[in-house]
């Protein structure tokens, strides 16, 4: 496939684009800085909010669009930093939408990346797909980010939503900061602990990512977690016992919010039970769903 990707040099991003270039598909990335000719894979320059920023001509056939762009959520949240992480996702991806009208052939998909946050604080309430938004930020932010692509149904372009949980990988993203308290000797519970907290292995996410892209029956939202989810408890005790650090500690809600910062709310304190229904009827194999197996691998490496 020819692909093209936006948040491309983000932990996601630069997993997926060295997936598919060592499968042999041709990468394009869609960049908001000038494009280097020098790099490993082509690099077109574009405006987040300007489509007639990129030549379409230029781009050719495109098969299938990944929208991985958007500002970091996991930072302290003032009223103009919310307003960037709001119009990075919004603004970008009705952008996008715009460009992959302008295409001479639309793509066969466009695959746009969220997160289970847009189901709020729902105790032990089990939820799929299908189930309605929540309560937050976040939330406010997913549903119009989220509905930001249906237009592309208009001109023939399958599109989908993928909702992740925190994305494990000993090479980046969340869990070097996850163990960091742990590697230190003061790790434990935030909260009371009994919150679930959706996660997937990075390898099951970008497998996902590529399943979706292959699999027609598969649009809308997707929830792209492990099956195994788990307690913010169990979660802490096994990274605890990964590292071979004791997982004794306890930061309180209140406490966490000061300390860490507020967004954590919405990101590691409410509880989301969250299944991957529509992955699992559509029959895709996950690699890594037990968590302790998860976290020894990942520990290992680094």
């Amino acid at each position: 496939m020819k692909v093209l990707i936006t948040g491309a040099s983000g932990f996601i991003g630069q997993a997926l684009t060295k997936q598919l270039r060592g499968r042999g598909d041709e990468v394009v990335h869609l960049v908001r800085r000038e494009s280097d000719p020098d790099a490993d894979v082509e690099e077109v320059r574009w405006d987040t909010s300007e489509p007639d920023s990129v030549d379409v001509d230029d781009l050719g056939r495109v098969d299938a669009v990944f929208n991985l762009a958007g500002a970091e959520v996991a930072k302290r949240w003032t009223k103009s930093y919310l307003e960037l992480i709001s119009s990075s996702r919004i603004v970008t991806t009705k952008t996008l939408v715009e460009i992959c009208r302008r295409l001479a052939i639309p793509p066969n998909v466009l695959i746009t990346t969220s997160g289970v946050a847009i189901y709020g604080d729902r105790g032990d309430e089990q939820l799929t797909e299908s189930s309605a938004r929540g309560e937050g930020i976040l939330s406010d932010i997913a549903v119009p980010w989220e509905a930001a692509t249906e237009s592309a149904s208009d001109f023939g372009v399958r599109t989908s939503t993928v909702r992740f949980g925190i994305v494990m990988s000993g090479d980046g993203g969340p869990l070097p900061v996850l163990a960091k308290p742990f590697r230190r000797g003061i790790g434990g519970r935030l909260g009371n602990g009994r919150q679930w907290t959706p996660w997937i292995h990075l390898d099951d996410a970008i497998s996902a990512l590529l399943f979706i892209a292959g699999e027609e029956r598969l649009e809308g939202a997707v929830n792209v977690v492990s099956p195994g989810v788990v307690r913010n408890i169990e979660l802490t005790r096994a990274i605890g016992d990964a590292l071979g650090k004791p997982s004794f500690g306890w930061l309180p809600a209140v406490l966490a919010r000061i300390v860490i910062g507020n967004y954590v709310q919405e990101l590691a304190i409410n509880s989301a039970l969250v299944i991957p229904e529509k992955l699992m009827n559509a029959g895709f194999e996950f690699e890594h769903p037990d968590l302790r197996e998860c976290l020894q691998n990942e520990f290992a490496k680094s």
